[in-house]
């Protein structure tokens, strides 16, 4: 389960969240909403650890994430969150295969079959030996996603994951992040996308900071 308590954060005197409260439990799809700006990214950076919030309190399955020390932080997201951006950050040398497998060695011991199956789920196996410029952006926003799962994480973040797509390849995204909320994963979601917030199982606004409603 995810709580986010009472959280504020500030940047150099600029709120950016102000007492956001929320909970997603095993199985669950929330899709953040809002106008740029509102929170969203700020609060996927939280639950992740990549920062902590002035106030308040992140627990993430069980853990209290915003106590924890930067080291903690890391390691704590390689075991239990998986990351997708809205831009890909693969690294342009290496294969699909290699981009996946680079996400396995930073966690443990890298398994060229773990990765080529991570592949498989993103209907990808047949492009494990393509570089990131010999694919398609749909193609690569998949080998991200593969990457994010391949360690088998318990919560997925995504910030604006088909910001750069087109509809079809937003379509896929889509389905992956069904089979992967069918699979008992935890999905938080940021976009601007009414299609992809459709898909979710209900949705968190926010405005200035704060939560405007929920859905």
């Amino acid at each position: 389960m995810i709580k986010v308590e009472g959280v504020v954060k500030r940047y150099e005197g600029v709120i950016a969240l102000n007492d956001v409260s929320f909970r997603a439990t095993e199985g669950e799809f929330v899709v953040l909403m809002g106008p740029s700006g509102s929170g969203k990214s700020t609060l996927i950076h939280l639950i992740a650890g990549l920062d902590t919030p002035s106030e308040g309190r992140v627990m993430v399955v069980g853990r209290e994430v915003s106590s924890m020390n930067s080291e903690e932080r890391a390691a704590f997201r390689r075991e239990n969150v998986g990351i997708i951006f809205q831009q890909f950050y693969l690294i342009p040398y290496l294969t699909a295969l290699e981009n996946v497998m680079l996400a396995q060695y930073l966690h443990s011991i890298p398994d060229r079959d773990e990765a080529l199956n991570a592949l498989k789920q993103v209907g990808l196996e047949n492009r494990a030996e393509h570089l990131p410029g010999q694919l398609s952006g749909g193609e690569q926003q998949r080998v991200a996603i593969a990457r994010a799962i391949i360690n088998d994480p318990k919560v997925i973040l995504a910030d604006e994951p088909t910001g750069n797509l087109d509809a079809e390849n937003e379509e896929a995204v889509l389905e992956i992040f069904k089979n992967l909320k069918d699979d008992g994963k935890i999905l938080i979601v940021a976009t601007h996308n009414s299609e992809v917030a459709e898909a979710g199982d209900r949705i968190l606004y926010l405005h200035h900071g704060m939560v405007e409603n929920k859905s």
